[in-house]
């Protein structure tokens, strides 16, 4: 399974316009495209997050199948007028010429199950390239422990994209929040240590704000029994 994150401009007073969109499409188009088994759309401050995930062998397939399938590119005309490109952070030390955010870290190998009955939250701050083998390293070492399970966590991945990070987590549950907010509140010495060493390299996207990102529309493929 592989998941194809797309990132760019948004102004939120558009959510009802794209949410029509995607309805419309993924009601009647979506299920012509048996390798399409989840999309969810995130917005934060003035970014969208487009999540895909494709029941594909490897990143370039699913992208391939994006770029080239008419249904795929007809899709993204139509949120063109509400999706625009972004510009590098300031201090971005990475190439700007990927479409999607990379992605360089996964806990667990392996492929996550009933992953249409999952819920996604998503963190965005900021990174720089050449932080990934730290941030790869912290990451690591937490999910070692016990902490994920405490969490719920099912699956880890975190993207970058022109100095946008974005840590995706899903969970079984839909009060995943909830869950994590136990673990701050209980005060986890291991998981206070760990955000206190990110968050010397991952600065917030929005100073003024939290780092969670609102998810808006959400569709999955239906799962035979």
């Amino acid at each position: 399974m592989t998941t194809i994150v797309t990132v760019g401009s948004f102004d939120s007073s558009g959510v009802a316009d794209v949410t029509k969109i995607l309805r419309e499409f993924d009601g009647e188009v979506a299920p012509g495209l048996p390798r399409l088994r989840r999309r969810q759309v995130f917005h934060y401050s003035d970014l969208y997050i487009h999540l895909q995930d494709w029941d594909v062998a490897d990143e370039g397939e699913a992208q391939r199948l994006i770029a080239t399938d008419p249904r795929c590119t007809q899709l993204d005309e139509r949120l063109s007028a509400y999706f625009g490109g972004h510009a590098p952070t300031e201090d971005w030390d990475g190439p700007v010429d990927r479409p999607t955010a990379e992605r360089f870290y996964l806990w667990p190998a392996e492929q996550l199950e009933n992953l249409e009955h999952s819920y996604s939250a998503v963190i965005v701050n900021t990174q720089r390239q050449e932080h990934i083998p730290e941030v790869s390293r912290l990451f690591a070492e937490s999910d070692e422990t016990d902490i994920p399970q405490r969490m719920g966590t099912l699956r880890r991945q975190i993207y970058l994209w022109r100095g946008i990070y974005l840590h995706i987590q899903d969970f079984a549950e839909t009060n995943s929040i909830e869950v994590i907010n136990s673990v701050w509140t209980e005060g986890d010495p291991r998981f206070l240590q760990l955000v206190d060493d990110l968050t010397r390299i991952i600065p917030p996207y929005d100073p003024a704000g939290k780092s969670l990102a609102t998810r808006f529309y959400h569709w999955a493929a239906e799962v035979s029994a």
